[in-house]
């Protein structure tokens, strides 16, 4: 008898403290070939190329707290024909300067250091693996 109320009592305590834990843990990476868009040319965004990266290199946290939305959520980066940031999605994406935190364009420039194929690839306007058309 005593054995089963330590096991209730231990399950209840798994319970307990196991599932909030369980709730703040990232969600499931989307397929590959998101569109993601902006106001003139749309970017297929594999997440497998990107997998070496930790999450919260792009999905930065808001307000102190995690946050794995899209870039364009309403009340983010949601200015789809400006060019300033915070608000402008053109801006978090191709600024060469880091804002607030790191831009795709930030660290493509890194990943492409001193090779100019590289560079054309990873941070060219036409015929990049960003926009191939």
């Amino acid at each position: 008898m005593m054995r089963l109320s330590l096991a209730a009592f231990l399950a209840a305590g798994m319970f307990a403290f196991g599932a909030p834990a369980l709730s703040m843990a990232a969600p499931q990476v989307p397929a590959d070939g998101l569109d993601f868009a902006g106001s003139k040319k749309t970017v297929k965004f594999n997440h497998s190329t990107h997998a070496k990266e930790a999450c919260e290199t792009c999905h930065h946290k808001v307000d102190g707290k995690e946050n794995f939305q899209k870039c364009a959520t309403v009340g983010c980066h949601d200015d789809l024909t400006g060019k300033q940031p915070p608000k402008s999605l053109f801006a978090v994406v191709h600024s060469k300067k880091e804002l607030a935190h790191q831009t795709c364009m930030t660290c493509h420039v890194k990943v492409a250091g001193d090779d100019a194929a590289k560079k054309k690839e990873l941070t060219g306007c036409k015929g990049s693996k960003c926009h191939p058309a």
